[in-house]
């Protein structure tokens, strides 16, 4: 199960993060939105887009996942699983604790461009709630989640 997660750092101290999980044939398990008012740099913005990521695919049961970010500073950190004592790191071993579950689970980076369905999906929630979606995307959404399929040809 691939888990392409993003982060949107926005207007007045919010923060909009996206999460799409796709099976190898790009079907959708479940997609994720939430907004919160924060005052975030961005690499924690995207640590908190993969926290909310491992926490939704540990709650659906899911073991075998691919986790895809567009920030390298993030997936670099968490592939080495190199802590130090900075704000990051203490939410990166969390994403690292709910990990011990997943077997096996990697990170991956991919460029921006490659990750548009969950950029396009953290705007889908207005205001600061979280949402989820059971084996669909938001209709706004679902052209940038075939055009994903359509580039695993």
């Amino acid at each position: 199960m691939k888990l392409n997660t993003d982060a949107s750092v926005g207007e007045e101290g919010w923060i909009d993060l996206g999460v799409v999980a796709c099976d190898s044939a790009g079907r959708v398990a479940f997609s994720a939105a939430r907004r919160v008012r924060a005052f975030w740099p961005p690499e924690v913005a995207e640590c908190k887009a993969i926290h909310m990521a491992v926490r939704l695919a540990k709650a659906q049961g899911l073991a075998n996942v691919i986790i895809e970010s567009d920030s390298q500073v993030v997936t670099t950190r968490l592939t080495t699983a190199a802590l130090y004592f900075s704000d990051l790191d203490t939410i990166l071993g969390d994403i690292l604790e709910i990990c011990n579950g997943f077997n096996p689970i990697s990170f991956t980076h991919v460029k921006r461009d490659g990750n548009t369905a969950a950029h396009n999906l953290a705007r889908a929630v207005p205001f600061g709630v979280e949402q989820c979606w059971e084996n669909h995307v938001p209709r706004d959404v679902a052209p940038y989640v075939l055009m994903d399929t359509l580039s695993l040809d």
